[in-house]
């Protein structure tokens, strides 16, 4: 998986918990933190897409 073009990552408070998105070449959406980069989540566009759209109306504010 040395082909995935990660984003950079989303740091939260300049800390090194930072997380990166990127995708495989056949467009699977993979998540990784850089704190353990080997450990990949992968998940479907659409998954991914309920996800965000769940975070942005406030559905997992209790997660934190």
């Amino acid at each position: 998986m040395s082909d995935i073009k990660w984003q950079e990552p989303f740091c939260a408070g300049g800390g090194n918990a930072c997380l990166q998105i990127g995708h495989t070449t056949d467009g699977t959406p993979i998540l990784r933190e850089t704190s353990a980069p080997h450990e990949l989540v992968t998940t479907t566009p659409q998954s991914l897409r309920n996800f965000i759209e769940a975070a942005k109306r406030g559905e997992l504010d209790h997660l934190l």
